[in-house]
């Protein structure tokens, strides 16, 4: 088995691609990939997974999907998915995961003398099929990525080097430009494709290439070209002979050692660096600034080195965390300033960028600077990450320097740029937790709040002098003004940042009258009207985000508005489409647009995010320029989009389960044709933010049919996946959409998914009551097909808790009640009823009724084919099987569900029981090891598992004469 990163996440079993799951489980197998034969910890994958909003059942789902993969990937033994500790771990050939054989080609070129090095590194480069993790979203991902892009980057860099070196300028100068044209300020590059034209003889076209190069860094970073990119364009300016290529790059330094400066390709020398590097590269400090003595003495502490009787084993690091304007760069920049003489060796500093539209600055990208900056010349920085890293940490041994690195996406993003030794220092900053680095590597959170009032106080005496006081009739006193000022801090919700802003508008006005700006503050509404300057336009965030509005055309502004009025989070084309009644390839388009524009964030391809003030902006102009009939179509178009895609995907999940009846759609929306499960879960798996949102946005709108249907669609999908607290709250709302709209039959519809969301948490007796609720609801509304599986529900409910003569009778009565009177009016629900009804003949004691009765029903003409009630038919009949004293032929029945189960998405139950009852049938043919590799396998699955789950399997096995082996507890 192959797994492939570089590029979109493949795996491949022979020839063939492996189907994997939703976008979280993909999430998931793509960091086991990235970290191949390492063990990732559930907290990392759970960062990886959600990002920056994991739910409450994190953990569980984890461990869900883990199984989940494991079928897909292999059975038993045979998965290379392991558990390790408190984490989990790929098992996989280097060969046979791409971007280690990446790395293995290039090391292996790197021992090769040139001729033979060229191509072994093409070799490594044909790997890669597209960007690394090509669609999976998230920071993580954005820094794993960026790091292997700059593994890439060096490796073209080293071919093209060895290929001047061997003279092939001509051959490589159309690759180069090329290059260049993608990576514009990749000043290596560059000079390559400077020296590969200068010795072609091509002397304009070098000349034009460099001038491109110069004005693209004078306009992006405000540089000039490298001094050896400027000699370059000397040569190229005299007749005289191309610059001989340097000779190959001396043995990289030892640990202990300097790196020697070697001359660049291009064959000219850089100056001389200095001896013993000491940078200092913090920006300045903030002339207001106010308070945070807590948290400076907190800096203090955690960040002293070298004390007396203090031998840390490790640098000190601190993490500032907090919201977006709460001051944390400004907070550690600060401690920096004050602290200069313990760090007699210099300061380094980075903006990794993680949370910038721009998207975060790779590790390697910043190690490069930074070894840089210590004196490690350009050629002699490690092309592989680990090595430069390693590198980084030699360098800084025994030094004593301070390290700031401001703006971190997450734990991956520092981890290769934290310093080993101890008199060094580190202070992160990142509105990320970074739990995993405080787990890990023991650094200290700094959590960072608003102002306190003093505060906030201070900061307004500093910005508008000790005089704030307006005139003399609206407040003349010391009390008023510090009365006003916490008002103002109120409105400006205790954020340094707005409130800095606030203050500086006042500060400008002519009449500086505080009392009267807090109150106008305090009673606005509007954020961004808070942050208007008075005279000045251009000042106000409203009018900065309104001239790149007004550049734009009137369809892009038209979908700008309308996304502003839309109440998901997840943007794509055809969510654009359906809010906009545009095509979803002109949607394309035009949200590419916005994005040039930096009025929506793309954070994975194809995926679209408001920031939250530009949301704000947005909204307000869809609420102003789009009449009360257009809004009202809007979100009729919206709610039948998410409606009509529910019920398609729920024909496909449950098949014959009776659906909520909906009209038809609104003229030129298109839904999209979900033709099989796997299709449909994948629709659901992307849109579930949005649907969640949307159900709340219905109920608070009023929109009550949507409130309840809804969900109630939803059911065929979120009953697969593991319980989530978050189906409590969606039930709970669809009962009471459905009790103000006084629809009885909807509330039993509703109360019977909420009984499931109960039973599925566990918590059976709030599941036995919800389902009587429905039941009396049902029918007093004349609802056969509710009251019909409400009554099936309270059947599973006394099965689950050992009574199962009444869980027969409620089964028989729910049978009875859906087929009476001519057609079924819930095929689905009554084949689960006929199904429910094999092992509750079981155990009962009727083994041969059991098998009977699993036997017809499995021949018996079903609205679902090869689902989950075969699995648990199969499960049955070979239960009975073994219990009549036929193992052997349990044996195939169980092999028959597993193979079906493989092909499911959900229902790890039916997984487990089939290999609990594969365990008792091979203990009873002698079969001990093949007994106990199927219970480990049930047992990892119950473990994750409501405890009922394998309680209420335990009297089946006992009927088979099987007691399950002590086994550890598993759960993590």
């Amino acid at each position: 088995m192959e797994f492939r990163i570089l590029g979109s996440l493949e795996v491949c079993a022979g020839a063939a691609p492996v189907r994997l799951g939703g976008r979280r489980q993909r999430s998931l197998l793509a960091m086991l990939v990235a970290h191949s034969n390492r063990t990732v910890p559930v907290a990392r994958l759970v960062d990886t997974v959600w990002d920056q909003d994991p739910p409450a059942t994190a953990d569980r789902q984890i461990r869900n999907m883990v199984g989940l993969l494991r079928r897909m990937l292999g059975t038993g033994a045979a998965s290379p998915i392991v558990t390790d500790g408190a984490g989990y771990r790929l098992v996989a050939d280097d060969a046979r995961v791409d971007h280690r054989l990446f790395a293995s080609r290039v090391a292996t070129a790197a021992d090769l003398d040139a001729a033979q090095a060229v191509p072994r590194l093409r070799e490594a480069l044909e790997l890669w099929r597209g960007p690394a993790l090509d669609g999976l979203p998230g920071l993580v991902f954005a820094a794993l990525a960026a790091g292997l892009e700059e593994q890439r980057m060096a490796v073209l860099e080293r071919l093209y080097e060895l290929e001047l070196e061997a003279g092939r300028h001509r051959e490589v100068a159309a690759e180069l430009t090329g290059l260049v044209a993608d990576f514009p300020l990749r000043d290596r590059l560059v000079r390559q494709l400077l020296t590969a034209l200068h010795r072609s003889g091509r002397h304009g076209d070098g000349l034009e290439a460099y001038r491109r190069h110069a004005s693209r860094l004078s306009e992006d970073l405000g540089l000039d070209p490298t001094p050896e990119a400027q000699a370059l364009q000397r040569a190229l300016l005299l007749p005289c002979p191309a610059p001989t290529p340097s000779p190959a790059p001396t043995a990289r330094p030892t640990p202990t050692a300097r790196p020697d400066r070697t001359a660049p390709t291009t064959g000219v020398a850089p100056a001389a660096a200095p001896a013993d590097p000491r940078p200092e590269q913090l920006p300045s400090d903030l002339s207001v600034f106010v308070g945070r003595a807590p948290e400076l003495l907190i800096l203090d502490r955690v960040l002293a080195t070298g004390e007396p009787g203090a031998r840390p084993t490790a640098a000190p690091c601190a993490v500032i965390t907090g919201a977006a304007g709460v001051g944390k760069s400004v907070l550690a920049l600060h401690w920096a300033h004050l602290t200069r003489e313990r760090f007699p060796d210099g300061r380094l500093f980075a903006d990794l960028r993680g949370w910038s539209a721009a998207g975060p600055r790779s590790p390697h990208g910043v190690l490069a600077a930074f070894l840089r900056a210590l004196g490690v010349t350009a050629e002699s920085i490690p092309a592989q990450l680990d090595e430069a890293s390693a590198l980084y940490r030699s360098l800084l041994a025994g030094r004593r320097m301070l390290v700031v690195l401001d703006d971190a996406a997450g734990p991956e993003h520092v981890r290769p740029l934290l310093p080993g030794g101890s008199g060094c220092a580190v202070v992160i900053t990142s509105r990320d937790r970074l739990t995993g680095l405080v787990a890990r590597e023991g650094a200290h959170r700094v959590a960072l709040d608003g102002f306190t009032p003093a505060e906030g106080q201070a900061l307004l005496a500093r910005i508008l002098g000790a005089d704030t006081a307006g005139t003399a009739d609206t407040a003349d006193t010391a009390e008023a003004q510090r009365q006003a000022g916490a008002r103002l801090l109120d409105a400006c919700g205790h954020l340094p940042l707005a409130l800095g802003i606030a203050a500086a508008q006042l500060r400008d006005r002519p009449q500086r009258d505080l009392v009267a700006f807090a109150d106008e503050l305090a009673s606005s509404t509007d954020r961004l009207g808070a942050l208007e300057a008075d005279g000045d336009d251009r000042s106000s965030l409203r009018s900065a985000f309104g001239v790149s509005y007004q550049a734009l055309d009137p369809a892009a502004r038209r979908l700008f508005r309308r996304l502003g009025l839309f109440p998901g989070v997840d943007i794509s084309a055809p969510v654009a489409a359906a809010l906009s009644a545009y095509a979803v390839d002109a949607c394309e388009r035009l949200l590419g647009r916005l994005t040039t524009a930096h009025l929506l964030a793309e954070p994975s391809r194809g995926r679209y995010r408001f920031h939250d003030l530009l949301k704000l902006f947005a909204a307000e102009l869809g609420a102003r320029e789009e009449s009360p009939e257009e809004q009202r179509e809007l979100h009729e178009r919206w709610h039948a989009w998410c409606l009509h895609h529910a019920h398609a995907a729920a024909r496909v999940l449950t098949p014959g389960r009776r659906r909520v009846p909906l009209g038809p759609p609104p003229d030129g929306l298109r839904v999209a044709d979900l033709t099989g499960p796997e299709q449909a879960t994948r629709w659901c798996d992307d849109q579930r933010a949005n649907l969640l949102a949307t159900v709340r946005h219905a109920h608070e709108r009023g929109d009550d049919e949507t409130a309840w249907k809804l969900p109630a669609l939803l059911w065929s999908y979120l009953h697969r996946a593991s319980p989530q607290t978050e189906g409590v709250a969606l039930g709970r709302t669809a009962v009471a959409a459905a009790r103000r709209l006084g629809d009885l039959s909807a509330q039993a519809h509703g109360l019977n998914d909420l009984g499931h969301v109960w039973g599925a948490l566990g918590e059976l007796t709030l599941s036995r009551r919800t389902f009587q609720r429905a039941r009396v609801l049902a029918h007093n509304a004349g609802d056969r097909c509710a009251e019909g599986r409400a009554l099936a529900n309270l059947g599973a409910y006394h099965y689950f808790t050992g009574r199962y003569a009444d869980a027969g009778e409620y089964y028989e009565q729910a049978l009875d009640l859906l087929t009476a009177d001519g057609p079924e009016t819930d095929d689905w629900t009554a084949d689960l009823c006929r199904t429910s009804l094999a092992p509750t003949y079981l155990l009962l004691g009727h083994y041969q009724e059991a098998s009977d009765h699993a036997s017809r029903v499995l021949a018996r003409p079903r609205a679902q084919r090869n689902g989950p009630m075969d699995c648990s038919l199969l499960n049955t009949l070979a239960a009975a099987e073994h219990a009549l004293g036929r193992p052997e032929e349990a044996v195939g029945h169980y092999e028959r569900s597993l193979a079906v189960s493989s092909r499911l998405t959900g229902y790890p139950a039916q997984r487990a029981h089939a290999l609990a009852g594969l365990a008792a049938a091979h203990r009873a043919l002698g079969r001990e090891q093949r007994s106990r590799q199927a219970w480990d396998a049930a047992y990892e699955i119950y473990a994750e598992l409501p405890a009922h789950q394998l309680t209420s399997n335990l009297p089946i096995l006992a009927a088979m004469g099987f007691t399950p082996p002590a086994t550890t507890d598993r759960r993590r």
